[in-house]
This record gives structure tokens, C-alpha cells and sequence, in this order.
């Protein structure tokens, strides 16, 4: 099987953070800027604290790193001089979305005015992942199938243990926040490619949507790219997460692909039977305990993950991403950023220190964080 096809892209939510590590309303100054150095690679989001990058399309997991580590440093070489930084992570730990700036843009005074507080409460930083499957029937049958391990990349990527100055007790509060939009959560079972756009055209007809970029669900097929766009996962802190979570969604694809064609097709559950997982993932994160219907028992999550890695582990050297995949073992061993945020609040009390923590592993191998 060649999958010099599953050509993949990246993007990243990050947080805007000022030398006090509060969230700082700068995007358009930043945008002003960028113009001439990373023209549509750099985008605003609804707050101005958020600042949006989107690697080009990669053709391997190298180049994804490659992309990642540019993006990262130009848009932190850019903000420096403001007193400014990025961090990733899935939530800010102590700023209030009720103090920050929205952009002035009229496609979001337009959904203001739809949605009202819960869009201003959007105070959440996301990883999305595409993967290229030009054939329609194939992306749908590879969509289906590729629902089951959300709860699994959720689980591996959480950062977003806080909640404006709160310690909330979930490994991933941005899931909750985002689960208060509609057209969101595990997506159903989809019978054709046909039965997708004809749910999209049945919303805009209706004045649901004007287009389907608002269904936002936790794996879509992408209405203007031959992409699956898997956007479950919270902002990934390390570049190596990224480039993890990146890779495993890469092998995640290419294996059911490769099943397919031995026809093989893998076992397909319920929306709701996935959500169960899904809640288990944003609760307690690599501590918890997913459900494996198969055997219809509870399973460790960090055995799940070894699981994962064996699933993959036929297609990773054709991929060129098994050191890049692999790294699931640190996570694994080190937790994840939610976890190092919990453990650096309870050994500081501070949350100012987790921001400075933050700060710093978004730019680790980057380039030198700014100093406090």
C-alpha cells in the first residue's frame, strides 16, 4: 500500500499571554504585522487573545515538524518585542472570557448575534489534524470507522485542567465548553458521501448554516478539501505532542485503509456508545479507564494506548513516523500537559507558574522563551 496520498495538515489555536501570564487582546496588531511574513498561514479567531496557524499541506510527518517549529518561532519572534508570547494548551488557567476583546470581523459579529454567550465563552485552544483521502467513498468508510478512536487522541492530548482561576477536575474542561455548540460531539455513522452533503445542503436551505464549516463535529469530512479533519484533540503543549498526534492520526487512517483493501473492515459503534469513552477521556484524561466493547470491559488507558501503537505498527515505517508515533511512550510515562499543569499547581500553588511552565514547553526546541 503507498500512502504518499495521505498527505496531512495542521492546525493550531494558540494563546496570546502577556509577561504576567494574562491572556493579552492582540491579534490585529499581530495580524498588521504578519502580512508580509506568513500572509494566510496566520489567522484571528473570534477573541483576540487567540491566534490561529495552519501548517501547508505536508507530505510527510518530517515536514510537519518542520512547519510546526516555523510557524511556532515566527509567530513568537514577532510578538517578543510587544513583551508577548505564545502557549498552547486547551484552556488559559486563570483568565475570564468575560475580559477579553472580540475581533472585529463581521463573520463573527454574525455569529455574536447567533449564538450570544456561547460563543463569547469560546475561550478554548484546539489541535486540529487533516489527512488527504481524495476518494469520497473511501473518506466516508474511513470516517466511520476512525470515530472510535477519538476518545483515545482526546485522552492523549488533554491540557485544559483549569478554568478562570478554578482547578475543575476534568483533564479536559475545553471539552465541555465546546460541547455547548451545536453540530458538535461524535459524529454519526455515515452511509455515502452523498448523505453528507445532503445534510449540509438541507442546513443552509434551511438557514441553519451558510455553509458546512459549522458542523463542527469531533471528526469531519472537510466541504472544501478531500481531508478528514479530526478536531477532538486539545492544543498540543510540546512540539513533540504535536508531531505525535499528528503522525498517529496519519497511522490511524493508513491502517484502516490498508484493512479495507484486505477487506477487512474494522467494528463500528454507536455515537453514544463512543461518547461514554469520550467523557471518560475529558474526565480523567491517561488515569482513566475507556470502555473496550469488543470485550465489553474497562481498560486502562495507558494500556489502550500500547494497544494503539500495536494496531499502527505495520504501517509506521512506510509512513516514516514511527520515532514521531512512538513518542506515545513518553506521554504515556510523563503524563500529559494537563497532568504536568496539575502537578506543577499543586507543588506552587500558583497559576502564574503554569502559565510560565506552559510558556516555556511551547517554545522548548523552539527557541528561547521570553524572560519573565
Amino acid at each position: 500500500m503507498s500512502a504518499s496520498w495521505l498527505t496531512m495538515g495542521v492546525e493550531e489555536e494558540f494563546q496570546i499571554v502577556d509577561r504576567e501570564g494574562a491572556l493579552r487582546s492582540h491579534i490585529e496588531t499581530l495580524l498588521a504585522q504578519l502580512g508580509p511574513h506568513l500572509g494566510d498561514d496566520v489567522k484571528a479567531e473570534m477573541l483576540q487573545s487567540v491566534v490561529e496557524v495552519a501548517t501547508p499541506i505536508c507530505a510527510d510527518i518530517r515536514e510537519v515538524r518542520r512547519q510546526v517549529v516555523r510557524l511556532r518561532s515566527a509567530v513568537s519572534d514577532l510578538l517578543e518585542p510587544h513583551g508577548l508570547r505564545i502557549v498552547s494548551a486547551g484552556t488559559h488557567p486563570f483568565s475570564r472570557w468575560q475580559e477579553q476583546e472580540v475581533t472585529r470581523l463581521e463573520r463573527y459579529k454574525v455569529l455574536e448575534e447567533e449564538m450570544q454567550d456561547v460563543i463569547r465563552e469560546l475561550l478554548i485552544f484546539g489541535l486540529h489534524v487533516h489527512v488527504a483521502i481524495p476518494d469520497p467513498d473511501l473518506r466516508i468508510e474511513v470516517a466511520n470507522e476512525a470515530r472510535y478512536f477519538l476518545p483515545h487522541l482526546l485522552a492523549i492530548s488533554t491540557s485544559s485542567p483549569f478554568w478562570m482561576g478554578r482547578e475543575t477536575g476534568l483533564k479536559s474542561y475545553r471539552s465541555v465548553v465546546w460541547s455547548r455548540f451545536p453540530r458538535t460531539g461524535i459524529p454519526p455513522e455515515l452511509s455515502s458521501p452523498e448523505e453528507f452533503e445532503n445534510y449540509v445542503a438541507l442546513l443552509v436551505r434551511t438557514g441553519s448554516i451558510d455553509d458546512g464549516k459549522k458542523i463542527w463535529w469531533d471528526l469531519r469530512p472537510h466541504v472544501l478539501y478531500p481531508t478528514l479533519e479530526f478536531r477532538v484533540c486539545d492544543a498540543a503543549t510540546r512540539v513533540e505532542e504535536v508531531v505525535c498526534l499528528a503522525g498517529l492520526v496519519q497511522a490511524i487512517c493508513a491502517k484502516l485503509v490498508k484493512l479495507r483493501r484486505q477487506n477487512l473492515g474494522f467494528r463500528k459503534y454507536l455515537p453514544n456508545l463512543i461518547a461514554e469513552n469520550k467523557w471518560r477521556a475529558l474526565r480523567h484524561g491517561l488515569d482513566g479507564r475507556l470502555i473496550d466493547f469488543g470485550r465489553a470491559a474497562e481498560v486502562p488507558m495507558r494500556q489502550l494506548a500500547v494497544e494503539l501503537l500495536e494496531f499502527v505498527d505495520d504501517v509506521l515505517d512506510e509512513l516514516g513516523s514511527r520515532s514521531e508515533v512512538e513518542y506515545l511512550h513518553q506521554i504515556c510515562r510523563e503524563g500529559t500537559s494537563a497532568d504536568r499543569q496539575l502537578a506543577t499547581y499543586r507543588r506552587t500553588g500558583s497559576l502564574v507558574a503554569v502559565v510560565e511552565q506552559l510558556a516555556a514547553e511551547t517554545v522548548q526546541g523552539v527557541r528561547n522563551p521570553l524572560p519573565g
